[in-house]
Parts: C-alpha cells; sequence; structure tokens
C-alpha cells in the first residue's frame, strides 16, 4: 500500500502541471473568439484515438463493462458543463486566480472525506490545509480587490470536480480506469461536435496545433487523476493534499507566458502552497501506519 501511495503523489503532480499546461492554453485562446465547443472538437482526435484503438484491438468492451453503470455515467454527466464554465471563467480572470480558486476543491475533498467516506484525518493534513489555504489567501490577494461573479463559477467548477473525484475514490473497483475515462469524456466530446456543426470555426495550424496540445494535456491528465486516486483508495484527503501545486505551477506559466508580475506576498503565498504539499507526504505515512495498526 505504500508503494501506491507514494505512486498516486507522484501521479497528482504530474497530473497538476499537465492540467496548468492545458489552462494556460485556454487562457490565451478564449479572448480570441474560440468557444468551448470549437476547442472540444478539434481536440476530439486526441480523446477519441483511446476508444478507437480498443475497438479495433477487440478490448473496448472489457474495458467498458462495470459493475454499476450509474457511477461511471454520472460522472460523465458531471464533466459537461466544465469546458463551457472554464473558457467563461479564464476569459475574464488571471490563470493565477483560477487555479487558485480551482483548487479550493481540496477543501471540500477533505470535507466529503470525513463527512461521506469516514475517513480519518490527521493533525497533519489538516496543518497542511492551514498552511495551503493561508498561501492561497496571499496569493489571490490582489484578485479580491475588485471580486466578480467570476470567481463563483471556478468554485462551481471546483464544487464538480471534488465530486467526480471521489466518486473514483469511492467506487474505484465499479470500473477500470480507461472506462472512467472514457465515461468521463464521451458525453462532452460528443455535445460539442453537435454544436461545432451547427456553428463550425475554421482555425489556422498554430491555433489548431495550441489546441492539441491542450488537448494532450487536458486528457493525459485526466487520465492520471483517475489513476491516482483509485490507487490512493483510504487516503483521498493526504492525496488531495497535493494538488496544492498546480498553484506554483500557474504562477510560474503565469509570469513566463502572460507577464503576470508576483509581489511579495504572492511569492511568500507560492512557498507556503509547496510547504503544504510537502506536509501532505508524511500525513500520507501516518494514515498508513494508523491503518495497519488498527487491522
Amino acid at each position: 500500500m505504500t508503494k501506491h501511495v507514494a505512486l498516486s503523489s507522484l501521479i497528482m503532480i504530474i497530473a497538476t502541471f499537465l492540467f496548468v499546461i492545458s489552462d494556460s492554453v485556454i487562457n490565451y485562446l478564449s479572448p480570441q473568439g474560440i468557444q468551448f465547443y470549437h476547442y472540444v472538437f478539434y481536440g476530439a482526435p486526441v480523446f477519441f484515438i483511446v476508444p478507437i484503438y480498443l475497438f479495433l484491438s477487440g478490448r473496448l468492451k472489457k474495458y467498458m463493462i462495470s459493475t454499476n453503470y450509474f457511477i461511471p455515467i454520472i460522472r460523465g454527466l458531471i464533466f459537461i458543463p466544465l469546458p463551457f464554465l472554464g473558457f467563461l471563467a479564464l476569459k475574464y480572470i488571471s490563470l493565477p486566480e483560477f487555479t487558485t480558486l480551482l483548487l479550493s476543491l481540496s477543501l471540500f475533498h477533505v470535507i466529503i472525506a470525513v463527512v461521506f467516506l469516514n475517513e480519518k484525518i490527521n493533525y497533519i493534513i489538516i496543518l497542511s490545509l492551514l498552511i495551503g489555504m493561508f498561501g492561497v489567501v496571499l496569493v489571490i490577494q490582489p484578485g479580491f480587490n475588485n471580486f466578480t461573479f467570476y470567481y463563483f463559477i471556478v468554485l462551481l467548477i471546483a464544487f464538480l470536480l471534488s465530486i467526480s473525484n471521489v466518486l473514483v475514490n469511492k467506487f474505484y473497483n465499479v470500473c477500470s480506469s480507461v472506462g472512467y475515462f472514457i465515461y468521463g469524456g464521451i458525453f462532452t466530446h460528443s455535445i460539442s461536435i453537435l454544436l461545432f456543426i451547427f456553428d463550425p470555426l475554421i482555425i489556422n495550424f498554430n491555433i489548431l496545433l495550441l489546441i492539441f496540445l491542450g488537448s494532450i494535456c487536458y486528457n493525459l491528465g485526466l487520465a492520471l487523476i483517475v489513476v491516482a486516486y483509485k490507487k490512493a483508495q483510504k487516503y483521498f484527503g493526504a492525496i488531495s493534499c497535493l494538488i496544492y501545486i498546480q498553484i506554483f505551477w500557474s504562477l510560474i506559466f503565469g509570469l513566463i507566458f502572460f507577464n503576470e508580475i508576483l509581489n511579495l506576498l504572492a511569492i511568500i503565498g507560492a512557498l507556503l502552497i509547496i510547504i503544504s504539499g510537502v506536509l501532505a507526504l508524511p500525513a500520507q505515512y501516518k494514515q498508513i501506519n494508523e491503518f495497519d495498526q488498527n487491522r
């Protein structure tokens, strides 16, 4: 189990990096008249290559079988509004603001883990969350001087994602990781293709490459998140703390690609977020030891 938790932590860190690349691409494209369904349509080959490959190899049915189809299907339906909400929010707020608010989902994770999953959290996890949230406040402080409706949109995205992650973690054995991935994207891509038919858009080659990059990073990150939460199983709360590292990546990308200048408080906040992620590691081992002692 220790190896599973360590691997889940590494997978989570990689996924956060991929998600920031995807969000950066959307942040660049959203003000240019590209709608979410244009983005999803042109990036659809990245997603459909997986089920098409499995179909041609005769293994699609094997991975799509579920002992409870309601779980992966309801999770797929939850993903439907996310591209629209993400495009809308990133059009009006900066990448660091978006990422910081998005990672409030870690709080939803812990609340859900305690209330609905009966997971016991230790003082290290609590300390990690407090430090991480304090870092969030320091990072986001410039944005909240002029609070807008679009911050609530990001919080809604965070809430929906937290429910999605909890479903994978709690019902990890009802469907394969590949099955969760396909169910998670099939509805969103199908609806986006239909919307594109009614409102097509021709894009240049450079934009197409960017969309492919963003789509690859998003879909790969989504698949890695599924693997991480399935492997984490009873250590959902501790794994969730690592998602704070995504804010650090967003600050770096915002500075390099969008010329966003960080003040001293934001830099301190980023360091606290990193410390929060590091603290999550001993919390995981503490959970493992407590679980083994109680067996």
